[in-house]
């Protein structure tokens, strides 16, 4: 296991002798670090830096109450600040003072376990590798629920994020747009004369068309922020917040060219080939208006771009 992977116990005793003891104790278990600290606010500061995997912590401390760093942990936890949404922690407390009034106040500060001073080298090993057995099985429900939100939002036959990404992130751009006086522009995209396309080479070659298109379409974006989604069928969209309409017409007619250049057959195409048509729209967001005027707007000029020939891009003023 590389020492990045190691789980992180973070050891805080005013004690130099003590945290030194400690640590030469968990030195038995192979796959653990060690951090240590003298005080509550180094130890804040360590546990916000290295977002150890568990604390260790004397419950009387030099420069702040023990059951207040223990607050301090679980707000932090919990706050905006901290990056990847909330977690927990595990923290046990130690304490020489055999008092359960001290105990119950500890637990309701959130700490999760408490030990009494001197600790055998058995309970204190015991106890943090049931501990680490805990946090390994949070981080596999965090890793699975982190896949199923992802399966969620992916269209499954293409890979590119699906209707529901499509409309949650039009709406927070909207949003976020409206509320930078920030253009937003919206492609909406069709490929052309799909129906025959399926009647001619079979589902499966439409399915294999739709991937690769899906996937041509994704390539031609360069910025993180942009999305191209499948809107529904055939049809893809494109969601470039702060691009105004001459930028979106340029990725737009990229797109354009990336699909054209996969060069798939088709009889029924234009000249052969699987084409798309695209429709374009731009605005600057208004209290006024919903995102919807922006898609009506792009469909529009969608349907504009297939009655006037197909495989061509088209803008409206929204």
């Amino acid at each position: 296991m590389s020492e990045r992977k190691k789980p992180l116990i973070l050891v805080i005793d005013p004690a130099p002798a003590n945290r030194r003891l400690i640590a030469e104790c968990l030195a038995q278990l192979p796959d653990v670090q060690t951090l240590a600290a003298g005080d509550g606010a180094q130890a804040l500061q360590l546990f916000r830096e290295r977002a150890p995997s568990l604390v260790l912590m004397d419950i009387a401390l030099q420069d702040m109450d023990g059951l207040s760093v223990v607050r301090e942990i679980r707000n932090w936890e919990n706050g905006p600040e901290r990056q990847g949404g909330p977690s927990w922690t595990p923290v046990v407390l130690l304490s020489s003072v055999m008092d359960e009034d001290v105990l119950a106040r500890g637990i309701l500060a959130g700490s999760d376990d408490f030990l009494y001073k001197p600790v055998s080298e058995v309970v204190l090993l015991a106890k943090v590798r049931a501990m680490l057995r805990i946090v390994t099985l949070q981080q596999e429900i965090h890793e699975a629920h982190r896949q199923l939100k992802e399966l969620s939002t992916l269209d499954g036959l293409t890979g590119i994020p699906n209707r529901r990404h499509f409309d949650e992130t039009l709406a927070a751009e909207w949003k976020r747009c409206l509320r930078l006086e920030s253009p937003l522009s919206l492609i909406l995209s069709d490929v052309d004369f799909f129906k025959q396309f399926n009647d001619i080479y079979g589902h499966q070659a439409g399915d294999a068309c739709l991937r690769a298109v899906a996937g041509a379409l994704g390539e031609s974006l360069f910025r993180v922020e942009d999305t191209v989604a499948r809107y529904g069928g055939e049809e893809f969209a494109a969601i470039l917040p702060g691009t105004d309409i001459d930028g979106a017409l340029a990725v737009a007619e990229r797109m354009r060219r990336s699909a054209r250049d996969l060069r798939i057959p088709h009889d029924k195409g234009i000249d052969g080939l699987v084409s798309c048509s695209f429709g374009v729209a731009s605005l600057t967001p208004d209290s006024a208006d919903t995102p919807l005027k922006l898609l009506q707007t792009a469909d529009s000029s969608l349907y504009s771009a297939k009655r006037n020939g197909r495989n061509r891009v088209l803008h409206a003023s929204c």
